[in-house]
Protein backbone atom coordinates (compact mmCIF):
# COMPACT_ATOMS: atom_id res chain seq x y z
CA UNK A 1 0.00 0.00 0.00
CA UNK A 2 3.03 2.28 0.77
CA UNK A 3 4.60 1.90 -2.49
CA UNK A 4 1.49 2.53 -4.03
CA UNK A 5 1.28 5.80 -2.59
CA UNK A 6 5.02 6.28 -3.67
CA UNK A 7 4.67 5.79 -6.87
CA UNK A 8 1.69 7.80 -7.21
CA UNK A 9 3.08 11.28 -5.82
CA UNK A 10 6.62 10.46 -7.86
CA UNK A 11 4.52 10.18 -11.00
CA UNK A 12 2.60 13.40 -9.93
CA UNK A 13 5.75 15.23 -9.19
CA UNK A 14 7.76 14.21 -12.42
CA UNK A 15 4.61 15.29 -14.63
CA UNK A 16 4.62 18.40 -12.99
CA UNK A 17 8.54 19.08 -13.15
CA UNK A 18 8.36 17.56 -16.71
CA UNK A 19 5.72 19.70 -18.30
CA UNK A 20 6.71 22.98 -16.96
CA UNK A 21 8.34 25.73 -19.29
CA UNK A 22 11.42 27.08 -17.56
CA UNK A 23 11.55 29.53 -20.73
CA UNK A 24 8.74 31.32 -18.86
CA UNK A 25 10.63 31.77 -15.28
CA UNK A 26 12.45 34.63 -14.75
CA UNK A 27 15.17 33.12 -13.26
CA UNK A 28 16.00 31.21 -15.97
CA UNK A 29 16.07 33.21 -18.64
CA UNK A 30 19.39 34.42 -20.46
CA UNK A 31 21.24 37.44 -20.20
CA UNK A 32 24.62 38.88 -19.16
CA UNK A 33 26.56 38.48 -15.82
CA UNK A 34 28.61 41.63 -15.24
CA UNK A 35 31.46 42.85 -12.81
CA UNK A 36 31.37 46.39 -12.58
CA UNK A 37 34.21 48.39 -10.04
CA UNK A 38 33.99 52.00 -8.62
CA UNK A 39 37.50 53.61 -8.51
CA UNK A 40 35.90 56.45 -6.39
CA UNK A 41 33.98 54.56 -4.07
CA UNK A 42 36.11 51.37 -3.88
CA UNK A 43 33.50 49.51 -4.72
CA UNK A 44 32.55 45.94 -6.93
CA UNK A 45 29.14 45.42 -8.14
CA UNK A 46 27.88 41.79 -9.18
CA UNK A 47 24.84 41.82 -11.24
CA UNK A 48 22.75 40.56 -14.30
CA UNK A 49 21.55 42.51 -17.35
CA UNK A 50 19.06 40.91 -19.68
CA UNK A 51 20.46 42.81 -22.76
CA UNK A 52 23.58 44.60 -23.65
CA UNK A 53 21.31 48.00 -24.06
CA UNK A 54 20.19 47.68 -19.92
CA UNK A 55 24.30 47.23 -19.07
CA UNK A 56 25.36 50.23 -21.47
CA UNK A 57 22.94 52.42 -20.13
CA UNK A 58 23.67 51.35 -16.08
CA UNK A 59 27.55 52.31 -17.32
CA UNK A 60 26.73 55.82 -18.28
CA UNK A 61 24.29 56.60 -15.46
CA UNK A 62 26.60 55.11 -12.60
CA UNK A 63 30.06 55.73 -13.54
CA UNK A 64 30.98 52.45 -13.17
CA UNK A 65 33.91 50.65 -15.20
CA UNK A 66 33.07 47.07 -16.74
CA UNK A 67 35.89 44.60 -15.61
CA UNK A 68 34.21 41.84 -17.26
CA UNK A 69 30.72 39.87 -18.59
CA UNK A 70 29.34 36.72 -19.56
CA UNK A 71 26.56 35.16 -20.86
CA UNK A 72 24.51 33.43 -18.10
CA UNK A 73 21.43 33.82 -15.87
CA UNK A 74 19.72 35.50 -12.90
CA UNK A 75 19.73 32.25 -11.31
CA UNK A 76 23.75 31.96 -11.74
CA UNK A 77 23.76 35.16 -10.40
CA UNK A 78 21.64 34.37 -7.07
CA UNK A 79 23.66 30.98 -6.21
CA UNK A 80 26.61 33.48 -6.77
CA UNK A 81 25.20 35.50 -3.81
CA UNK A 82 24.19 32.84 -1.54
CA UNK A 83 27.70 31.58 -1.76
CA UNK A 84 29.53 34.62 -1.02
CA UNK A 85 27.43 35.25 1.78
CA UNK A 86 28.22 32.21 2.84
CA UNK A 87 32.17 32.77 2.43
CA UNK A 88 31.79 35.78 4.71
CA UNK A 89 31.72 38.42 2.01
CA UNK A 90 29.27 41.36 3.40
CA UNK A 91 27.34 42.33 0.57
CA UNK A 92 25.38 46.08 0.44
CA UNK A 93 22.09 45.65 -1.36
CA UNK A 94 23.02 42.07 -2.61
CA UNK A 95 25.33 43.27 -5.48
CA UNK A 96 28.22 45.39 -3.81
CA UNK A 97 30.74 45.02 -1.77
CA UNK A 98 34.41 46.70 -1.05
CA UNK A 99 36.89 45.88 -3.06
CA UNK A 100 39.41 43.35 -1.57
CA UNK A 101 41.99 41.12 -3.17
CA UNK A 102 40.24 38.01 -1.32
CA UNK A 103 36.72 38.72 -2.22
CA UNK A 104 37.93 38.72 -6.08
CA UNK A 105 39.63 35.61 -5.63
CA UNK A 106 36.28 34.15 -4.27
CA UNK A 107 34.78 35.37 -7.65
CA UNK A 108 37.23 34.16 -9.67
CA UNK A 109 37.11 30.61 -8.17
CA UNK A 110 33.30 30.10 -8.70
CA UNK A 111 34.16 30.89 -12.22
CA UNK A 112 32.68 34.86 -12.09
CA UNK A 113 33.87 37.50 -14.64
CA UNK A 114 35.94 39.66 -13.23
CA UNK A 115 38.55 40.57 -15.80
CA UNK A 116 42.12 40.64 -15.35
CA UNK A 117 42.73 44.58 -15.30
CA UNK A 118 41.83 45.57 -11.72
CA UNK A 119 43.41 42.90 -9.73
CA UNK A 120 47.18 43.57 -12.01
CA UNK A 121 46.69 47.26 -11.31
CA UNK A 122 45.71 46.75 -7.92
CA UNK A 123 48.96 44.86 -7.17
CA UNK A 124 50.95 47.19 -9.48
CA UNK A 125 50.41 50.37 -7.06
CA UNK A 126 50.95 47.41 -4.02
CA UNK A 127 54.22 46.46 -5.58
CA UNK A 128 55.46 50.63 -5.82
CA UNK A 129 54.08 51.44 -2.47
CA UNK A 130 56.16 48.92 -0.78
CA UNK A 131 59.07 48.77 -2.26
CA UNK A 132 62.08 49.04 -0.50
CA UNK A 133 64.29 52.05 -0.80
Amino acid sequence: MINKLIKKEFKFLTQHLFNYDISKNKQYSHGILFTLYSDRLDLVEIGFAENINILNNKLVQEKFILLDQKSGSLMELNILIETLKELGVSLLKNRYFKYKNSYLRHLNTLGWPIGKSLHKQKLVRKKLFFRPT
